[in-house]
């Protein structure tokens, strides 16, 4: 099983954390409630510092450095800047100019135990690695091996704590000797930090046992390990090793997300944005569907099961569960019988959370609002890889233009309401781009009530330009004329949803009402949850006098800007016979 620890590089991201302090947030305990609250706010002082005695080193010798400074090969530009400043402040001092190189090992590499170099940082040394096998999280060293000093630390922060201590208390001393060379006086230094868990125990095994288990290929179960390594490291001092799930498995795991161990199988069950911990017979798991799930659960086990401290045995069981939501039940507006949302998606990606992600909080819309049917805009292929999984009952009616494109308007429905009796997309005519410009159409039925209607999901052309106004005159023009060939096949009335990328003031949006007289929920609602009297591009609209709107709400709320930057609308309807 490859055991072997992630080099700074991997801790990119976590650096942040660590510099601007608070080290770590954690979820407050309680279903529903998505606030964060300090773990650990500041980073451990050093307990203890050992000292062995001191030695002379020189530095120097007929004019020429003696060292070179070694940096990792995949490192961050703030410790590159901190390897290039040491080596200047050396030169400053003796005149001569030391090397700097990297810790590259290509296939004809061959490393000189004899070689006099300064390793900085978690470099793939095995000096370093002996080094950093005898230390913890917040723990730093200076040392010499043989030839080589060693100065190493897990984190960035405590590596420039190593640093500017040699700065301060040997660098500072080197002295030139009767022949012209520098020589400084070291002293190997270890610095001890302090951790709030002074043991932690899962059913009777030491944390140190324990590797992280990701499934091979998820990258958001990978951000997850990385999240329970540093929350662990940080609690206890022991940075855990990653593995993904093609390792063998061994007894002792922490399993994150879905993998192909069995203590994994309930993973599938969660209620999206939900997570659940539990430990079963030594092995702790941790079931969620994302990144931010995962790294709510962790923070949420130390706050309820490790921030007293001390020693921590932790047994078989469920150890802590919760959700992202902040509420989880909507009700309709008295006297409407039908939800509407409209939601531009987004196609792929949007701040910083991937498809999957997103699809994950697309879920959650659908579970706590519980639309009858959304028009969703810029659904791709990812989109249809990774929604199915998280929407229950609901179906996509949808599919790649006939162009061959994967961005296009799509339909997303209650299947266990509703029946499709047709269904059909069509590409506008004029348009800048095939991208997402088309209409999605069907006709629902629900069979409990015999009630029918027609439904359009769309997306018109974005710009202000002279050519771009002449396109959407034509869409609307083209979708005026759906709507009536709809209404007067079916004998139903029409709701649209889109994104027509022309606000309720603009020419383009006028035109288009003035030539097929819609209501629209963002105009015309009886009750406003918010956002009344304010301008929009996203549009629910059902053909006059086949509706009316009882309540309207921009879900910007609930976490739900994870997932575009169109804020969803919602519209409640009492459809009319």
């Amino acid at each position: 099983m490859k055991t072997t620890r992630r080099s700074l590089s991997s801790l990119a991201f976590l650096l942040a954390i660590i510099m601007l302090l608070p080290t770590f947030i954690a979820c407050n305990p309680g279903e529903g409630d998505g606030s964060l609250s300090p773990v650990v706010t500041t980073e451990p002082a050093p307990e203890s510092t050992e000292a062995p005695a001191s030695e002379s080193i020189k530095l120097t010798e007929g004019g020429k450095a003696l060292f070179t400074i070694i940096r990792p090969d995949e490192c961050t530009q703030s410790l590159y800047e901190l390897a290039r400043d040491f080596g200047e402040n050396l030169e400053k001092i003796t005149g001569v100019e030391f090397k700097q190189d990297t810790d590259f090992k290509g296939w004809n590499t061959v490393r000189d135990p004899e070689k006099y170099e300064i390793l900085l940082g978690h470099t793939n040394y095995d000096e370093t690695v002996e080094v950093l096998g005898d230390m913890k999280y917040y723990d730093y060293a200076i040392v010499k091996r043989g030839n080589k000093i060693v100065i190493a630390a897990y984190t960035e922060a405590s590596l420039k704590k190593a640093m500017t201590y040699f700065k301060n208390n040997v660098v500072s001393k080197i002295e030139k000797d009767a022949d012209g060379d520098f020589a400084m006086i070291f002293e190997e230094t270890i610095f001890r930090g302090k951790y709030n868990v002074d043991a932690l125990t899962l059913d009777g095994n030491p944390i140190e046992n324990y590797v992280v288990v990701y499934g091979k290929g998820n990258s958001a179960g990978q951000t997850v390990a990385q999240s329970v390594v540093d929350v662990i490291a940080s609690a206890t001092g022991r940075y855990l090793p990653i593995v993904s799930d093609k390792e063998a498995e061994a007894e002792c795991e922490i399993l994150v997300g879905k993998t192909n161990r069995a203590a994994s199988a309930n993973v599938g069950n969660l209620a999206n944005l939900s997570y659940n911990v539990t430990l079963q017979s030594g092995k702790l798991v941790i079931d969620c569907l994302s990144a931010e799930t995962g790294d709510a659960a962790i923070r949420k086990l130390y706050a309820s099961k490790m921030s007293s401290g001390g020693k921590i045995e932790l047994t078989s069981g469920e150890l802590c569960t919760g959700t992202l939501l902040t509420e989880t039940v909507m009700p309709m507006t008295d006297g409407s019988d039908l939800r509407i949302i409209t939601y531009n998606v987004l196609t792929e990606k949007w701040g910083g959370t991937d498809t999957s992600g997103r699809a994950e909080y697309f879920g959650a819309c659908l579970d706590v609002y519980k639309p009858d049917i959304v028009g969703v805009q810029e659904v791709c292929d990812k989109w249809r890889k990774y929604m199915p999984d998280r929407i229950g009952n609901y179906k996509l009616i949808g599919t790649t233009r006939k162009d061959g494109g994967e961005s296009y308007s799509a339909i997303v429905y209650d299947s266990s309401k509703y029946e499709v009796l047709a269904q059909g997309v069509e590409t506008y005519s004029y348009h800048a781009s095939a991208e997402c410009r088309n209409m999605s159409w069907a006709i629902f039925m629900a069979p409990a009530t015999g009630v029918k209607f027609a439904f359009i999901s769309t997306h018109w052309d974005f710009g202000t330009e002279d050519n771009k106004q002449a396109m959407r005159k034509v869409q609307a023009e083209e979708m005026s004329a759906k709507i009536a060939a709809l209404k007067a096949e079916y004998n139903c009335p029409v709701i649209i949803t889109g994104d027509f990328n022309c606000n309720n003031t603009s020419d383009s949006y006028k035109y288009f009402m003035d030539i097929n007289g819609m209501t629209n929920a963002l105009t015309n609602s009886e009750h406003y949850y918010n956002a009344k009297g304010t301008n929009s591009i996203d549009f629910i609209m059902v053909t006059t006098g086949d509706g009316v709107f009882k309540g309207y709400r921009k879900l910007i709320d609930n976490g739900l800007s994870h997932i575009s930057d169109h804020p969803a609308n919602l519209a409640d309807i009492d459809l009319l016979p």
